[in-house]
C-alpha cells in the first residue's frame, strides 16, 4: 500500500464518516492519526511489510542527510490532520462545520492525484 492510496482510503473515509454524522467514528480516525503520528507505525508501511516480507524498506535513506529537520513530511501530515480535526470537529463543531469536509475533500485529492500540497508545503519547510 502506498501513501497515496493511504491518502485516498483517509479522505473516502472521512468523508463518509462526516456525511453519516459517525462521531465514534471520526474520533477513532483522529485517534489512529495521532497513533500513527505519534509513533510512526503506518498502516501503509505495515501492510507492505506483511505483503512483501521483511525484505520490504519502505524509505530511500540517500536524501535523509539532507533534510534539514530528521522528520517525515506524512508523520508531521497525520498529526497536523489530527490536530485540525480536534480543533475543527471537537471544540468548534458548529462554527467551523467546513473544515473537516475540506480537510476530507483535500485528503481525497491527494489520493486522487499524488499532490499533496500540505506535503509539498512541509518538505519545503525542511521535513524528510
Amino acid at each position: 500500500m502506498t501513501e497515496r492510496s493511504f491518502r485516498f482510503i483517509l479522505g473516502i473515509s472521512l468523508l463518509i464518516l462526516l456525511y453519516f454524522h459517525l462521531d465514534i467514528g471520526i474520533y477513532i480516525y483522529i485517534g489512529i492519526l495521532l497513533f500513527e503520528g505519534l509513533t510512526n507505525w503506518r498502516i501503509p508501511i505495515i501492510a507492505s511489510r506483511m505483503r512483501y516480507g521483511s525484505a520490504y524498506n519502505p524509505q530511500d535513506l540517500s536524501n535523509a542527510d539532507c533534510a534539514a529537520i530528521p522528520f517525515d513530511a506524512e508523520r508531521v501530515l497525520r498529526l497536523l490532520v489530527a490536530g485540525f480535526l480536534v480543533v475543527t470537529f471537537v471544540l468548534f463543531k458548529e462554527e467551523v462545520w467546513f473544515f473537516p469536509w475540506f480537510i476530507g475533500f483535500m485528503l481525497f485529492m491527494a489520493g486522487m492525484t499524488n499532490i499533496c500540497p500540505m506535503v509539498m508545503g512541509l518538505r519545503w519547510l525542511g521535513f524528510r
